[in-house]
């Protein structure tokens, strides 16, 4: 790659192998530039901030936006933290600095657009897996009703399963795990023994979303719940939640395929997830004398049926799901 903007590959390579820190300025409007940080292991892209953009969310572990201020002056860089993909993270980079540049794109629509575009080309005829389906759906219920009864904002920030977080939702002063299932009794698998683990200071609820496959001209279907969604975005909010989605393997592929309606088979129910909870956890289990060193992977099923649900939940999650929580 050489148009007089960007380095070579080779030319990167060999600055990256310098171990020094490094910046290489690329010609055009707005002035940008590339730079290498061996201490911090990363290479990155500096744009100068504008003044309507706000948080950017990339929506990938090793692809992400800061602020800094740099000789009084504010800037976002774009940053790959991921030492043996710099290679490709560079061109990731001149990809996204010629959207900025001379296609005149926003740095979130340049980042959007670029990683949009590299999912298509890389992802085939993949699309979401029955189970994904399923549990994306859940979380856009939920997601959906806490729009409808807290601001659009704060139900954005605090949606965080994409993301790979270890809880669905941090909202206020709890977390909370979104569960749904097909069955006819409540039960939901668990892909780990930490997933209900509450992070520290902060209580863990779970909501139980029991669904049933629907007909035709009944209930709702993925693309139905994101384009309402949508429908309430606008902005960086709205590039958040797009990132958000293609995060948790949705794409124009999944959207053009045949996609399952589904209806409330029960309303939805809130569990405290305390000592009462029926769970397992690397607590639970080294108080038992199981030694977990050489258990490599742990998923299991639990059924809330005939366990009661926690009639003191907080007022605003309550009142959320009671209003948006049925489809």
């Amino acid at each position: 790659m050489n148009d007089n903007r960007h380095l070579d590959p080779e030319n990167f390579a060999e600055a990256v192998s310098l171990d020094v820190p490094f910046e290489h300025p690329i010609m055009g409007d707005p002035k940008l530039s590339v730079f290498i940080s061996p201490g911090r292991r990363q290479i990155g892209l500096r744009v100068p901030r504008a003044s309507r953009e706000g948080k950017i969310e990339t929506g990938l572990p090793h692809l992400w936006c800061r602020s800094v201020l740099l000789a009084g002056k504010q800037y976002v860089e774009v940053v790959i933290d991921a030492p043996k993909m710099f290679a490709e993270g560079y061109m990731v980079l001149c990809l996204i600095a010629d959207r900025i540049q001379i296609s005149g794109h926003s740095v979130s629509s340049a980042i959007t657009d670029t990683v949009r575009s590299i999912g298509k080309l890389l992802g085939g005829r993949s699309v979401l897996t029955p189970e994904r389906e399923l549990g994306l759906f859940g979380e856009l219920v939920t997601l959906r009703a806490l729009i409808g009864r807290i601001s659009p904002v704060e139900a954005m920030d605090g949606w965080l399963g994409p993301t790979a977080e270890e809880h669905d939702f941090s909202l206020r002063e709890l977390d909370l795990e979104a569960k749904s299932t097909l069955s006819e009794t409540r039960a939901h698998w668990i892909p780990n023994i930490t997933q209900l683990v509450p992070t520290m200071g902060k209580p863990l609820w779970m909501i139980s979303h029991q669904f049933t496959i629907a007909g035709a001209n009944q209930g709702k279907s993925l693309t139905d719940l994101i384009t309402e969604t949508r429908a309430t975005l606008n902005g960086a909010l709205l590039t958040k939640f797009n990132c958000r989605l293609m995060s948790a393997g949705w794409s124009e592929v999944s959207e053009k395929e045949g996609q399952r309606r589904f209806r409330s088979r029960t309303p939805p129910l809130l569990y405290a997830v305390d000592d009462t909870f029926p769970r397992l956890t690397p607590a639970t289990l080294a108080s038992a004398g199981v030694n977990t060193s050489s258990i490599t992977e742990v998923r299991y099923r639990i059924d809330l049926s005939a366990v009661p649900h926690s009639g003191h939940a907080p007022p605003f999650l309550k009142s959320a799901l009671d209003s948006g929580g049925i489809i």
